[in-house]
This record gives C-alpha cells, structure tokens and sequence, in this order.
C-alpha cells in the first residue's frame, strides 16, 4: 500500500508547542491552511489529524486490534505500565473487563449520595468564609474530595488532607511538556520537571503504600473503586498487584479530578452570561420533586447543560491512535507506526451539525441525538474514558446541588477565555462568583 499523506505544517517543536499551548486555535488555523485531514509533526510522532464526521467514523469503526496506544515511550514513565492508557491489544481489553462494571449503573447510585454531600459541605465552608466564592478552587476541592472518597475510600480526616495535599501537588508539578517527549524526562539537581513531578509522585505513592497495607490488614467490603478493585479477579483468577493498583488509581487521579473541576467551572460560567438558559434551568430545578442525587442526575434540561459544556470544553481535545498497518482513510494513505486522530475540537464546532457552534445552546441536545462520530467529549472508539459516566453524574449532581442553594452572579463581567493549566486546558481566571 503506497503512502499518500494530507499536507500539513513542518517542524516537530514547533507544531506540539501550538498544540500545548491552544489545541483548538493551531487545528482550526491548520484546517484553514491544509483543509481536513492534515499532517502534524509531533514530538511523539506524526499524526494525521481530522473533525469530518465520515473519516471518525472509519477510524472508530476500524478493528481495535489494528491500532496500538499512541505515546507509549512518553506516557508509560510518568503513569506507569499498570495503566489502562498505555495498555493495548488483549491486555488491554481485559484491565477494560476488569474495571468497567466500577463505573457503570448501579456504581453510580452508589456514589450519588456522597458526591451531593460533599458539595453542600464544600459550599457551606466556601460561604462561611464570605459572599464571593471563587468557582474554579470550590470546583476542584469538591472533585479532589470525591475522588478521595469514592476512588480510595477514605473518610478519615488526615488521611483524607494528607491524600488531597499529595494530588494538589502532583498535579502542580505535572508539566504537560513531559507527555509530548522523553527528552524531557531528565534530571538536574533536583530542579528539572521531571525531578519535581518524581518527588510529588513519590510523596503520593507513600500515602498509598501506606493505606494500601491497612486495607491487607483490615480488608473490608466497601463500595470504593480501590476496595473493589483489590477484591476484583481477572477471567483467570489472577488477583491485581498492588503496583499495578497504583498505577491505575494515579491514572484515574490524574484523569479526572481536575478535569472534571474544570467543566463544572466553565458550566458556571456559561450559564451566568446566558441568563435565558440559567432561567430555564432554574425553573426546571423548582419543579423537580426533590433535590436528591438521584433527581438531579435524572433532569433531563440539566444534563443537556453538562452536555452542552463538554461539547464546547471536550475533556479529550484529540483521541489518537498509532497504526499498527497502513490505513486508508478517505482519499488518503496512511503508512504503519504513524498515528490518526479524531479531534474533539473541530467535530464539536462543525456548524453543519451544531449551527452557531460558539453560543452556548442546551437545548440542541434535547431537540436531535449526536452520533459518537460528532459528540465525543471523553474519546471515543473501543479506548473512550472508562469514568465519562462518572464524570458527567457528578457534574451534573454539583452543579443541580449549587445552583438549587442559592442564586449566584458573576463578580466579573469580562469575557473568559481558555487558558493552558497543568494537563488541561482550563478558564483564564477561577470564575469569581457572589452569592445574590
């Protein structure tokens, strides 16, 4: 099979320092430049990248086995090989068999009552301390918390600080440079990324060794996806060990709390500078017939609200795939060993499926269903985030939980804009908001 490759930018430092620094922005100049697909230079290897609709769908549709983990060299220092992400072929169907049932159906319900609590306790806190809340730090200690609660099963008030001081830290520390390059995985004294992100992991990895030890001497049946996972077995009665655990648990660490802190803070945002859209949630949320977990998770104008922040701030701007063969996709062929990515960002502001694709609209998920091809905020294929379910029941029980407590406003009336964090892209200021 003869490569035909799109055309594309040059320059492999270059081209991962625009993605770092604004993914939607470099795309969306290069789809202007090149058209759609087009040809990147990473520091990780070349990708071809699309938003069309029918070339995600032959790259979601292709046979999972024909594809391997994009990144490997980079990724698999800083998470480990116990992680799901840098796990491919059969290894990685069966870690998926092993953990999904965590994250799924009655799990949910399980984890519903102890999120809301932690919620109006965090609010209660942030509001005892003075009418103006910052939304991005009262987002992040909600979703830390969560985490620590139904992730590790901590309810123990030191164990629990010291945990969430350890998480603040790494992730502090995580530079995003050292996912594009193993280049940048080198020490020097003590003061290089990689040496400031090794002593945060190492302080994080001795709090779970040390709660990992007392759950051997005291095992109990908690409903904790740490619990779960240490009693869980593969198909072939194989127990996992307890670095492999720890692997994982970083990874869904690092996955997740700030992501999800992050989308709950842009939905604030959204919904006070489009008072019609917050009026309507408002009204939706008086005529529930309580404010239960278990209520918010089911309202149905709320949930198109998280779905509407997650199409306008996917959690994954681009989902990649390193080919094992060549592949053709549409008029083009693309060589083994190089990698093809849908891109959240440009599927998401395609205007022939989402007309206007920079106003803030729910109700365009109430009026029609988005094919996985065109709505894909956490990835999609047989690799989409095992904890998209997790994340968008939580979302949507916060910010049912905040916005049913009390009205809110904004303190600042400027425009917010997206802004490079420490793995995400995320708000350009923590989103200050009053209580009216």
């Amino acid at each position: 099979m003869t490569s035909v490759l799109p055309p594309g930018p040059k320059g492999k430092w270059r081209s991962t320092w625009k993605i770092v620094r604004n993914p939607r922005e470099a795309l969306e100049g290069w789809v202007r430049s090149y058209g759609d697909p087009f040809l990147v230079p990473t520091l990780n290897g070349p990708v071809v990248i699309t938003g069309r609709s029918e070339l995600i769908r032959e790259i979601f549709g292709r046979d999972p086995s024909l594809y391997d983990p994009f990144a490997t060299p980079a990724l698999s220092p800083i998470l480990g090989q116990g992680s799901m992400l840098v796990m491919g072929g059969d290894t990685h169907r069966r870690e998926r068999k092993l953990v999904m049932p965590m994250f799924h159906g009655d799990r949910m319900r399980a984890y519903g009552q102890a999120m809301q609590q932690i919620a109006m306790t965090k609010l209660d806190d942030c509001l005892a301390r003075g009418p103006v809340i910052s939304t991005l730090d009262l987002m992040t200690s909600i979703s830390l918390e969560v985490i620590v609660r139904t992730v590790f099963g901590v309810s123990h008030r030191q164990m629990s600080e010291s945990i969430m001081d350890a998480i603040r830290k790494v992730v502090r520390k995580t530079n995003p440079i050292l996912f594009f390059s193993t280049k940048t995985h080198f020490s020097f004294l003590g003061l290089s990324p990689w040496d400031r992100f090794q002593a945060a992991r190492l302080q994080l990895r001795k709090l779970f060794n040390e709660l990992y030890e007392q759950r051997q001497q005291n095992p109990t049946d908690g409903e904790d996806i740490f619990s779960m996972m240490t009693a869980a077995r593969y198909e072939d009665g194989e127990s996992i060990t307890r670095d492999h655990l720890r692997e994982e648990l970083m990874t869904f660490l690092l996955a997740g709390h700030e992501t999800s802190a992050i989308a709950m803070t842009w939905a604030i945002y959204h919904l006070h500078t489009n008072p019609a859209v917050l009026e309507t949630l408002r009204e939706e949320l008086r005529t529930l017939p309580d404010r239960s977990f278990a209520s918010l998770a089911a309202a149905p104008y709320l949930k198109a609200v998280v779905q509407e922040t997650l199409r306008i701030h996917p959690i994954v701007t681009e989902v990649l795939r390193k080919l094992r063969t060549p592949m053709s996709l549409g008029e083009w062929t693309i060589p083994a060993g190089f990698a093809v990515a849908p891109a959240t960002v440009l599927a998401h502001y395609n205007s022939a499926a989402y007309p206007d694709p920079d106003t803030f609209q729910p109700e365009r998920f109430l009026e029609r269903s988005y094919s996985p091809f065109e709505y894909f905020p956490f990835g999609g294929g047989h690799r989409r985030c095992i904890g998209a379910a997790f994340a968008s029941y939580e979302m949507a029980i916060v910010l049912g939980t905040i916005l049913g407590e009390h009205a809110w406003e904004l303190v600042d009336k400027y425009q917010v804009t997206p802004s490079r964090r420490n793995l995400t892209m995320g708000p350009s200021t923590q989103v200050p908001i009053r209580k009216m």
